[in-house]
């Protein structure tokens, strides 16, 4: 039981992380070393993924699928609600034309990318909600006919495919894709998501070294940097985010936590109570502080300390929102 708990404390912990990376994403530190600190980043969104598959088992066990399937549902409709409202109240600070807006949201090919490509029309970042969604949905029905199997068989050309037709695209056919095409719950959702329940099913944590682990940390955020570096001087560095290496650096990073026993509770609680909420609002405190910046003449200064001033001030907002809605409960 203790080894579970340290575990689920690990992971916890590697979710505050995964936060900041992803905070970092939006709003990356300047630069080249920026650009290429972002490249390492990437490893968040997959991490996400190999979390929640790691635990589907344990959501099994206690016959909760429909449940999350349903959480999950709501936190979609809640957060796109939120990013509406968000971008109205900004056009009317910008004195733009609200029902044009609306208009230009409510479009049939908006629909579209949003029911089968999991691209939110109101904020970019909200793909990763519809994609978990559809993942969950879809092995729910994967296992009522007893075939997940298929899906882990479908995992590896997944993976290649989002590879040739992203990242790799320019060096392969010498264009680019729309990267919504591979960055959604096929090309990224269930793979990461398979993985992660391999991991938990073949007990590979149990197994694989931590020594090892860490050195293939290391080799694995090198290579991906090399990839960058490699695409960017033969001028064809695609759009689409994840490097070959990526999926490696993730797999490593998530084996390395689950063999870890790091004791940390406030980094603990971050990401057991925050991360989700601070994943879908943070763009709305880039987009404030960018702008109060803007107002003030600070934004080379800013941008120097941008992504830690948005997961701090983010954080801090959602804490004191918790202590309201907890005071307000308990009158």
């Amino acid at each position: 039981m203790r080894v579970e708990q340290s575990r689920a404390d690990n992971i916890d912990i590697l979710k505050a992380l995964c936060a900041f990376l992803i905070v970092c994403i939006h709003v990356p530190f300047p630069g080249k070393v920026g650009a290429y600190f972002t490249t390492l980043t990437r490893v968040a969104v997959p991490v996400f993924f190999m979390i929640t598959g790691y635990f589907y088992s344990d959501t099994v066990a206690r016959h909760k699928e429909k449940h999350q399937i349903k959480k999950i549902l709501y936190l979609l409709v809640e957060a796109n609600a939120l990013f509406f409202i968000w971008n109205i109240a900004l056009n009317v600070l910008r004195g733009e034309n609200i029902v044009a807006y609306i208009r230009s949201i409510f479009t049939g090919m908006n629909l579209l990318k949003f029911f089968l490509l999991n691209e939110s029309p109101l904020a970019g970042h909200l793909w990763y909600l519809g994609a978990i969604f559809y993942v969950l949905v879809i092995v729910l029905l994967m296992d009522k006919f007893n075939c997940r199997k298929v899906l882990y068989y479908l995992t590896p050309a997944l993976l290649i495919a989002d590879l040739v037709l992203g990242k790799y695209s320019l060096l392969i056919f010498h264009r680019e894709f729309p990267y919504i095409l591979v960055r959604n719950f096929l090309f990224v959702g269930i793979p990461y998501f398979c993985i992660g329940t391999l991991i938990r099913e073949k007990r590979c944590s149990e197994t694989w070294n931590k020594k090892v682990l860490q050195i293939l940390i290391v080799v694995f955020a090198i290579t991906s940097l090399a990839e960058r570096f490699a695409l960017v001087n033969a001028e064809m560095n695609a759009t689409r985010d994840h490097y070959l290496s990526t999926t490696f650096l993730a797999i490593c990073l998530f084996a390395y936590t689950l063999k870890s026993n790091w004791h940390n509770k406030e980094l603990a609680v971050i990401g057991r109570k925050y991360s989700t909420w601070l994943y879908i609002i943070h763009p709305i405190f880039i987009t404030a502080f960018s702008m109060v910046a803007g107002k003030l003449g600070i934004k080379s200064i800013y941008s120097c300390v941008a992504p830690i001033v948005v997961y701090c001030a983010t954080l801090v907002f959602l804490i004191i929102l918790q202590k309201v809605k907890m005071a307000m409960k308990s009158k």
